[in-house]
């Protein structure tokens, strides 16, 4: 199972029809007016898996850390994704997707500064969404 790709976005959702609806895609930088304050959007990936991959459960984990490497998630999200059932009408040698929406809407960001979600499948490094949280600067008003 390899990532095709992953982003951060305001908002997303993934329906069973396979399509991926993402609003405000590729998010790096969070304005906020006062800290701690939660991120607000949500992760996408798209997986790809072989057909023999795709009949064996793989796991997908993403955890995001400080530019000091310091954990801001108490816990990693983690997904265990079941095996899946490859039809008869699927091509063979054509990869399957599943597309993944991780709401990140409850992470809490402490403070200003650089931060980075990483992201596994199968315990092993995939990608790194490096992203920072700045305030907007003081008006003179």
């Amino acid at each position: 199972m390899r990532l095709d790709w992953a982003l951060l976005a305001n908002a997303a959702e993934g329906p069973p029809n396979g399509l991926v609806y993402i609003l405000g895609a590729g998010i790096d930088t969070l304005w906020r007016e006062q800290f701690p304050a939660p991120f607000g959007g949500a992760m996408v990936l798209r997986l790809l898996s072989s057909r023999l991959e795709s009949e064996r459960p793989h796991k997908v984990e993403v955890h995001c850390s400080d530019e000091d490497g310091n954990p801001v998630l108490q816990q990693p999200v983690v997904l265990n994704l079941p095996p899946r059932t490859v039809h008869a009408e699927h091509p063979q040698g054509w990869d399957l997707a599943a597309n993944i929406v991780i709401n990140l809407s409850g992470v809490a960001v402490p403070k200003p500064g650089f931060y980075r979600f990483e992201i596994l499948i199968d315990d092993q490094q995939v990608r790194t969404l490096p992203f920072r949280a700045v305030q907007p600067p003081k008006s003179d008003s």
